[in-house]
């Protein structure tokens, strides 16, 4: 995937998340999610501004581990 489609796709899962905890559940649908917003952001290219990936959210001290 390209980081617009990563971005994208982590947008979608994270709208999802969203919806299921408005009703206060943490259920296996979004720990499924989380799991691979962590796969995405493990396969993306990252473009750093501010310290912060544009495409999945990564913080760039953690990506870089400094």
């Amino acid at each position: 995937m390209n980081g617009q489609e990563i971005r994208n796709k982590i947008d979608e899962n994270n709208s999802r998340i969203r919806e299921m905890l408005d009703n206060f559940i943490l259920n296996s649908v979004i720990q499924d999610l989380l799991a691979e917003n962590e796969k995405l952001r493990d396969q993306c290219q990252h473009s750093f501004k501010d310290g912060v990936c544009e495409y999945c959210d990564a913080f760039e001290e953690y990506v870089n581990g400094n």
